[in-house]
């Protein structure tokens, strides 16, 4: 899917429109929220339920891949309505101020909603999977990795592995961050200060 396919709706979205338009993010920074949280949180639906569940994943322009077990409520809940809601967060730090009540979070985060799609094609697997494992180990490690081997893997369950591809079709990006932040320089213990 290419970029043009979705909407990067930056100041509304499909639940109305952001309240502090000053903290908008722009296509960039939302691409590097999705390519450097290691974690985000699926949401789904069903009859008169939500469900949230967190998830590895990788993201490609248009695109979230991450893979599961082809059994369990995830999946079941993606057969049964693919259309899913995606969340990514950064916490960085509490902003203190002079008034308890003025305290305040530097953050980023990004809300995608799209179409999860579960991939049959085992070179379309294989391809969104060396995605994931570029980013969890190392690029070298994801060329290692064979249609045959995606296609033979169990887990130590015995289930056999899915991969699933979120089309974005509409995603939003916020942030709150102050100016003594410098982003692509955050330690653990400036994140967390």
């Amino acid at each position: 899917m290419a970029l043009k396919e979705f909407t990067l709706n930056q100041i509304g979205g499909i639940f109305g429109t952001l309240r502090l338009t000053n903290r908008t993010m722009i296509e960039s920074e939302i691409n590097d929220v999705l390519k450097s949280a290691k974690v985000g949180r699926l949401g789904l639906y069903d009859t008169g339920s939500p469900y949230v569940v967190p998830v590895n994943f990788a993201f490609e322009t248009g695109h979230i891949y991450f893979h599961s077990a082809d059994v369990g409520t995830k999946m079941g809940l993606i057969r049964k309505n693919p259309s899913v809601c995606f969340e990514v967060d950064q916490y960085i730090r509490t902003v203190e101020a002079s008034s308890l009540c003025g305290y305040d979070t530097a953050y980023r985060s990004v809300i995608a909603f799209g179409k999860a799609r579960i991939l049959v094609d085992a070179e379309e697997k294989a391809k969104a999977l060396r995605v994931i494992v570029s980013k969890y180990a190392r690029p070298e490690e994801a060329r290692k990795l064979e249609t045959t081997i995606v296609e033979a893997h169990r887990s130590s369950q015995g289930s056999r592995t899915v991969v699933v591809d979120i089309l974005i079709q509409q995603m939003t990006g916020k942030h709150h961050v102050p100016e003594d932040v410098v982003l692509g320089t955050l330690t653990k213990e400036t994140a967390q200060a």
